[in-house]
């Protein structure tokens, strides 16, 4: 072979290699400032490079089934997946294709990423909402941007006068009690559904019989003055991270105080040796009248006890886990309840508004209705998840619940309505029954770790033992932009 031929076949050689290095160049640094990772589950897996396979395998394997040709189907909530990115972006938007088989015991299809890895918390964005799409669809609808207003009968001319009108006076404009429901709207700019006037002020306060594990909110109400709130932590050390809590008191939208107890314990952790408790104490002074939301942040290696607030009313919002070895009552508002064992001490047989609920797995998630709300839970022992979409409280004297109706899986029903609002962006719809959706997200605040972040599907109530409802999944495509490599630079350089 000439040596003219051997300097073609090398410089073909090189160019090829520069080509590739040039084109992962492009890929992974994305100069350009974005990146998209598409899945098609009609197709079969392709190579990396083609952007595919950055969607990993869904997870928990049981969840799903995925035939031949696709599509994916999703059998029970909620299903993950990790999404690689060459970098961390500003923004995110997922789009997806699907196919909902939902019933009224699973109208509603979320999705979104992992935003706090230490209290697993995720941001979500609505895909689908069956009341939305099917049930109010004969309804008066009037829009502003994504906010959709439902008029059983058309009282108003758009989105604006109704919510002036309802953050005034509207005791003249329904007919029904609790008559707006709401989706995804936050309701604390909104007037509460209580009339606070018949609250008065209570001599006393709360002190709880039990500890809380974890993550907890609570509605409580003042007449105004002082808040005193005292009690106690202790750290399990069963976790490997560090155990910092966070109080964050709300007065409607507006955050009032926050405290943080960083983790100066000298047990090691994932010791399992106990640490001495902690004793913390929250005092404010000239606060207004009115409800407040108090969260605390922690996770589930921290116990709260000796909790002790200075309101008669207090209540826990959707989610209670009491820690004690004793018998204990509890009454929600909400006719629904969910119940999680994690020790197998907990095992027991509840009580809920007169009908028996046998806790026999740790792990499982069990379910009960009742006909209305208001009901009892009675407890042999604490150690047990209670989550539902009301508030818990160990009164009914005590109870407050400032929240609207939801349009979620335990939604009222449409005669019990007059209005819905919503802030929602009605599905496309594409041939042979299928939908397409888009959600927004600014993703610099997402958890990613190790080039990946953590997506989640999720439609509350899908189990795999019930017959309720399934999910296709045609298609995910995640779309990631931000700056650009030269406006990055600019930035490094402060250009």
């Amino acid at each position: 072979m000439h040596s003219a031929n051997l300097l073609k076949i090398r410089l073909a050689w090189v160019s090829l290699l520069a080509l590739i290095f040039f084109f992962l160049i492009w890929q992974f640094l994305s100069p350009g400032g974005s990146w998209t990772c598409r899945r098609d589950f009609s197709q079969n897996s392709a190579s990396f490079l083609s952007g595919r396979s950055c969607l990993g395998e869904a997870s928990p394997a049981e969840r799903v089934v995925l035939g031949r040709g696709g599509p994916l189907l999703m059998l029970a909530d909620p299903l993950y997946f990790s999404v690689f990115s060459p970098r961390a972006f500003s923004h995110a938007e997922v789009e997806i294709i699907y196919r909902p088989h939902f019933s009224s015991s699973t109208p509603v299809f979320e999705a979104g990423f992992l935003a706090d890895a230490d209290l697993w918390r995720y941001r979500l964005r609505p895909v689908y909402n069956l009341w939305l799409e099917k049930s109010f669809r004969s309804w008066p609808v009037k829009t502003q941007d994504n906010w959709r207003l439902f008029q059983r009968q058309e009282k108003f001319t758009d989105v604006a006068e109704f919510l002036q009108t309802w953050q005034g006076d509207n005791n003249n404009i329904c007919v029904f009690k609790n008559c707006l429901a709401l989706y995804n709207i936050d309701s604390s700019s909104f007037p509460p559904t209580l009339d606070l006037n018949s609250f008065g002020q209570k001599i006393g306060g709360t002190s709880l019989p039990f500890g809380l594990r974890g993550t907890h909110q609570f509605y409580f109400y003042l007449s105004g003055g002082d808040l005193d709130i005292t009690g106690s932590l202790l750290d399990g050390n069963e976790n490997k991270d560090r155990d910092d809590a966070e109080f964050f008191l709300f007065y409607g939208k507006e955050l009032i105080s926050s405290l943080r107890l960083p983790d100066d314990r000298t047990q090691i952790e994932e010791s399992g040796v106990l640490s001495a408790e902690q004793n913390f104490q929250i005092i404010r002074s000239n606060l207004k009248s009115g409800i407040y939301r108090l969260e605390f942040r922690a996770n589930d290696d921290l116990t709260w006890n000796n909790l002790r607030i200075n309101s008669a009313y207090l209540s826990f919002i959707h989610r209670i886990w009491p820690i004690s070895e004793f018998s204990l009552n509890l009454i929600t508002d909400a006719s629904y309840l969910q119940v999680k064992a994690l020790d197998p001490a907990a095992l027991q047989t509840i009580n809920f508004g007169g009908q028996s609920l046998n806790i026999s797995s740790i792990y499982k998630q069990y379910e009960a209705l009742a006909d209305v709300g208001g009901q009892t839970i009675n407890l042999s022992r604490g150690s047990i998840i209670l989550e539902n979409n009301g508030v818990f409280a160990l009164s009914a004297d005590a109870l407050l619940n400032p929240d609207y109706p939801r349009l979620d899986r335990f939604a009222p029903s449409v005669e019990q309505l007059d209005f819905v609002l919503a802030d929602y962006e009605p599905a496309v719809i594409l041939d042979n029954g299928w939908l397409r959706s888009r959600l927004d997200f600014a993703s610099g605040d997402l958890y990613r770790e190790n080039g990946r972040y953590n997506l989640i599907l999720s439609v509350p109530g899908l189990q795999l033992d019930r017959a309720e409802g399934l999910l296709e999944i045609k298609e995910i495509k995640v779309h990631f932009y931000g700056k650009n490599l030269m406006e990055k630079i600019k930035d490094w350089f402060n250009l």
